[in-house]
């Protein structure tokens, strides 16, 4: 009996542990919690935010920029001897239009298409592709934005939209078109400093549903310490 009590609490404990670890994801340097949970008890799976990005629009309407990852699921130490930045563009303007002279109004430009790109950067290596993504379009548009002026100066502006995953390190995790539309990824930017319409910094979050591959799922792990129990109880009536 002994034996037997042994091995179950042995059994329970290395299922405990492995959960716990299951929970840590690690791509090329890049962790992140996937039980993660907000300051209102909320799953967070995966939630990214940066605090720098830059982003213009050129006079043909296509938008592009670039920022840097400084956040994952509220962790700030998330990469290890490594960073994570940004480039986008390709967004095309398809729909609605930009403020230009002394207008007062709100404003809703659509745009299609677009790609973004998640570089890992490391201190002596090569950058990696962590994480490609394509605009995935609802209604035509990948990208939905607002700007508020008031006597040709921007009063406010932000976006939002939702992208496909289609390569890179950490793909497998966020090909799950769990968000928006089937989409893998939604979006969101605020502009604090706002040079003009077509060219401003500011801040953004991204989110999405995330799915662990690599590791066992908790209820994977169950099963494996029922098996466990069962292979002790066995053994022990073999051994009367």
């Amino acid at each position: 009996m002994n034996v037997l009590k042994k091995t179950l609490a042995g059994a329970a404990l290395a299922a405990a542990a492995a959960v716990s670890q299951a929970a840590i994801v690690n791509v090329g340097g890049v962790t992140w919690d996937t039980a993660a949970v907000d300051a209102n008890g909320f799953s967070l799976d995966f939630s990214g935010n940066t605090a720098s990005v830059h982003q213009t629009i050129n006079a043909q309407g296509v938008l592009s920029g670039t920022g840097t990852i400084s956040g994952i699921n509220d962790n700030t130490n998330f990469c290890t001897g490594c960073t994570l930045t940004f480039s986008f563009g390709g967004f095309q303007l398809a729909s609605g239009s930009l403020p230009s002279g002394n207008v007062t109004g709100t404003f809703l430009p659509s745009y299609s298409g677009g790609w973004v790109n998640v570089m890992v950067n490391y201190a002596n290596a090569p950058s990696v592709l962590w994480l490609g993504m394509v605009g995935h379009e609802v209604d035509g548009s990948s990208l939905d934005g607002t700007i508020v002026t008031r006597n040709g100066t921007v009063r406010s502006m932000f976006g939002g939209g939702q992208l496909d995953v289609v390569g890179g390190l950490a793909a497998s995790y966020f090909d799950t078109n769990t968000m928006t539309d089937g989409a893998d990824f939604t979006f969101g930017t605020v502009f604090t400093t706002i040079l003009s319409a077509r060219d401003a910094f500011g801040s953004g979050t991204f989110t999405s549903k995330t799915r662990v591959t690599e590791v066992p799922e908790p209820a994977s792990l169950a099963l494996a310490g029922l098996g466990l129990i069962g292979l002790a109880a066995s053994r022990r009536k073999q051994a009367k």
